[in-house]
């Protein structure tokens, strides 16, 4: 699908994407910072510092957590958004000697894809166990949202007390809609049944080299590392 381009990050080298009500978060690989940013026109909102090293996903969970992989770091890192304090951090699942690339948050769990084991795993947000996972697309799978434009910062207060204590998961994979990811190799858009793994759709971009990505409205919104452009691709229904 074609794309309409919007406008460049402040940031030097966007590679995670996040939608919320209140802005679009995005996850910088080269300074480490997270950023909010407005939709209109990409006005920093917020910002602050991580201890991610070239860090990629981005997700925000209920509790008013925000969480960050870092590629390098080998970790997921949950951080409190006004302070920037580390509230809970663990290695990546299954090879903690290799970095994960997206996050995402759904039921209580947080889901995560890591490159270099070809893999999207479901976690548990309080330690990292392992509780569900299927093969990621290709072998450069960036940007994942859920089919049905799920937010789940939707309701994320700016404020001290915001990050509370996690829950835990609410039980076994529960049905749920399916899962986009993106391959930046492929140039593409797959969605996941998230129970197997199998690919049900295909979306073709072209366009800048697809990196983060996240569903708003719907609307795919992605972002080149490279060119710090962002962009969005209509979303099937």
């Amino acid at each position: 699908m074609d794309a309409k381009l919007l406008w460049k990050t402040p940031c030097p080298q966007p590679n995670g994407l996040q939608a919320a009500l209140d802005g679009l978060w995005v996850m910088d690989q080269v300074d480490d910072r997270i950023y909010k940013l407005s939709y209109e026109d990409g006005r920093v909102l917020h910002s602050f510092q991580t201890r991610a090293k070239h860090a990629s996903g981005i997700a925000l969970d209920p509790e008013g957590g925000v969480w960050a992989a870092s590629t390098f770091g080998f970790e997921l890192i949950r951080y409190d958004p006004t302070s920037g304090e580390v509230l809970n951090a663990f290695p990546t699942p299954e090879n903690p000697s290799v970095g994960a690339h997206a996050l995402e948050w759904r039921d209580g769990a947080l889901w995560v894809n890591v490159p270099k084991t070809a893999t999207i795993y479901q976690l548990d947000p309080r330690d990292g166990r392992i509780l569900h996972k299927i093969p990621a697309p290709g072998n450069r799978p960036h940007g994942m949202a859920w089919e049905d434009g799920y937010l789940a910062g939707a309701t994320w207060p700016a404020s001290p007390t915001a990050a509370r204590p996690l829950p835990g998961p609410s039980g076994k994979l529960a049905p749920r809609p399916g899962m986009w990811c993106v391959e930046t190799n492929h140039k593409a858009i797959y969605l996941l049944d998230v129970t197997t793994g199998k690919a049900l759709d295909e979306v073709k971009v072209e366009a800048p080299i697809p990196h983060g990505m996240t569903i708003y409205k719907g609307q795919f919104w992605l972002c080149d590392a490279g060119t710090r452009q962002v962009f969005v691709v209509d979303a099937p229904m």
